[in-house]
């Protein structure tokens, strides 16, 4: 079943940059006891937070207010390492610090490093529901790729 999880191309209210438009989407695939992501963006950048936003809509649909900003800084050997390793330290800031993510914006993006900007709010049970525990993000059938000038990425998420 495929679920879409960021909203398609349009125009919307960045929380840092008034009214743009964007290009990016996110949507969900099985996968044997696992869930993937699939995205495609026009740019690198829009595909990283497309799929780090997918991932923190996975675990909390009801994205929370924006209250708080976290800067985030990843680097790797090549683009689909650091996709898995942004993803990884994008999980580890929702898990290990309770920091829900509304929004990411990614600042600046090579192959080998990225610096993104993390908006959201401190959990509260009150009024975030968390609905799916990831456990890892995986290797497994990685794809981060140019095709016909679009940037388009799957992940597969250990759940």
């Amino acid at each position: 079943m495929l679920r879409t999880i960021v909203a398609p191309a349009g125009v919307y209210n960045r929380y840092d940059k008034g009214l743009i438009v964007v290009s990016k989407h996110c949507e969900t695939f099985e996968h044997t006891a696992d869930i993937g992501l699939a995205a495609r963006a026009d740019t690198l950048g829009e595909l990283f937070e497309a799929l780090a936003e997918g991932l923190a809509r996975l675990i909390c649909p009801h994205g929370p207010a924006v209250a708080q900003r976290r800067s985030l800084s990843v680097q790797a050997e090549d683009v689909e390492a650091l996709a898995v390793d942004f993803l990884a330290a994008v999980l580890n800031a929702i898990q290990t610090d309770k920091f829900i993510v509304a929004a990411v914006c990614v600042r600046k993006i090579t192959a080998t490093d990225v610096r993104a900007e993390l908006l959201g709010d401190p959990y509260d049970a009150e009024r975030h529901r968390l609905e799916t525990e990831v456990k890892a993000v995986t290797y497994h059938q990685l794809k981060i790729t140019r095709e016909a000038g679009r940037w388009l990425g799957r992940v597969i998420l250990d759940v």
